[in-house]
């Protein structure tokens, strides 16, 4: 968050209630407490805490997630979908990822089709396309 006391004012403006929750439950103060209890400028280094935190509601509102998500919690998600994936038939499809993460999954579509050609056909053809061959 750049900007100090007025990127404070646009993230209240733009998430006040994840804002609210979080002054609530991690610094026991309301946002009116702003300006009494702690200095604004106080208040604007704490948010830009908040942002970096993924367990926070301020970061999970401002990145759009269905809830807040702690470090913990993705790394134990990550190492699930490993085992998974290790243990996984690799003639099967690849399993899809655990519903734990917040954000939406990344498109992974495959681009172009490669027409049943094994690895080493498509390499030829690509090297043969880079000399002028093909």
């Amino acid at each position: 968050m750049d900007g100090g006391a007025f990127g404070l004012l646009g993230l209240i403006h733009a998430h006040r209630g994840a804002v609210e929750y979080d002054w609530r439950t991690r610094f026991g103060l309301g946002l009116g407490d702003i300006g009494v209890e702690m200095s604004i400028h106080e208040a604007a280094r704490l948010a830009e805490i908040l942002l970096r935190d993924p367990s926070s509601a301020v970061a999970a509102a401002v990145q759009e997630w269905d809830h807040p998500i702690s470090q913990e919690a993705i790394v134990l998600a990550d190492l699930f979908d490993l085992t998974f994936l290790a243990n996984s038939d690799p003639k099967k499809p690849k399993p899809k990822p655990h519903g734990l993460r917040p954000w939406k999954p990344m498109n992974t579509q495959q681009m172009g089709d490669t027409g049943g050609r094994s690895r080493e056909e498509i390499v030829e053809m690509l090297q043969a396309m880079r000399e002028g061959r093909g």
